[in-house]
């Protein structure tokens, strides 16, 4: 396979990988950060939310302020194989609280324990029993909303895009009465193309991809939904599922993305604009940011959030 050196990086086939050196230093600030959430004064922790024990959430209120409150549901990354509701980006969200917002953390079942779309299932759920229990918690069930960063952002996604539909529902794991459907929704990152090969976004672009898919080894992809059959995968693809009623939608992604590619957010976009109309998304791209970049688990983070959430939850 033919190699080469440009720009500091492996040229492959027409595809820049990081160095090894490059590659340590991106991966050394992937991942999840573990989060103190003792460190927000109203909280409740730990709460169950469906019919099995690893259905658990986190509840942080504003210090101040009567509810019921608007409600930020944060969905954390790791590849749908790693992180939970504390070990995860939350410092990057958790700002919401200062405006007025209750931000719920979620925990999922991961892979590959579990596959899709068993994970959704569990958000799905999560949402369910926020409404059902809102007088409970001072929650305003009219004013839902989420965010997540990664595979979160996949599961963000589509839970903004299959909203009340049946099939992705799992209403087996409790509150069938309830709505699982959101206001708003942000997605930090997370791939909206499934059944693309990532090497063609990358020979585009001429960012370097952080790693090689190994020979013989299942993908992210593989190991998250069971299969690599590109149709299948299609199927459970948000920008397939983008439709006229679905909210509004912030989209940040960084550029120098060498794990989802930059172009998942950008199509992303043009597909909500071209389906829904201008105003439906809003893409932020930041030139500087690599995937899971720190600069998105920052309290600056947060407040370009309430920015965008609050044009439909205040």
């Amino acid at each position: 396979m033919p190699k080469s050196i440009k720009n500091g990086a492996i040229n492959e086939e027409g595809v820049l990988y990081m160095t090894q050196e490059e590659a340590r230093t991106v991966f050394s600030g992937l991942g999840p950060t573990a989060f103190d959430p003792t460190s927000v004064k109203n909280h409740t922790l730990d709460v169950q939310y469906g019919a099995l024990e690893e259905q658990i959430l986190d509840i942080y209120l504003p210090e101040s302020g009567k509810g019921p409150f608007p409600v930020m549901f944060y969905v954390h990354g790791g590849g749908w194989t790693m992180g939970s509701k504390t070990l995860a980006f939350l410092s990057g969200v958790i700002g919401l609280i200062d405006h007025g917002y209750a931000v719920i953390s979620v925990d999922y079942r991961l892979a590959p324990q579990t596959t899709f779309p068993e994970f959704l299932f569990d958000v799905k759920t999560a949402v369910r029993w926020a409404r059902a229990n809102a007088d409970l918690y001072g929650f305003d069930p009219d004013r839902f909303s989420m965010a997540g960063d990664s595979a979160g952002g996949h599961i963000t996604l589509m839970m903004g895009f299959t909203a009340d539909r049946p099939e992705y529902a799992g209403y087996v794991y409790g509150w069938p009465d309830a709505s699982d459907g959101l206001q708003a929704i942000c997605d930090m990152y997370g791939p909206s193309i499934l059944d693309e090969p990532l090497e063609q976004f990358y020979k585009e672009s001429g960012i370097p991809r952080l790693s090689r898919q190994v020979p013989g080894k299942p993908s992210a992809f593989e190991t998250a939904f069971g299969t690599s059959n590109a149709n299948l995968l299609r199927l459970i693809s948000p920008i397939s599922l983008v439709h006229k009623d679905i909210p509004p939608v912030l989209i940040l992604h960084g550029v120098k993305d060498g794990v989802v590619p930059y172009q998942h957010s950008t199509l992303l976009d043009m597909r909500i604009k071209e389906v829904c109309d201008e105003n439906r998304s809003e893409l932020i791209l930041y030139e500087n940011r690599n995937h899971a970049d720190s600069g998105f688990n920052t309290k600056e983070n947060s407040e370009t959030l309430a920015k965008f959430f609050n044009r439909y939850l205040k």
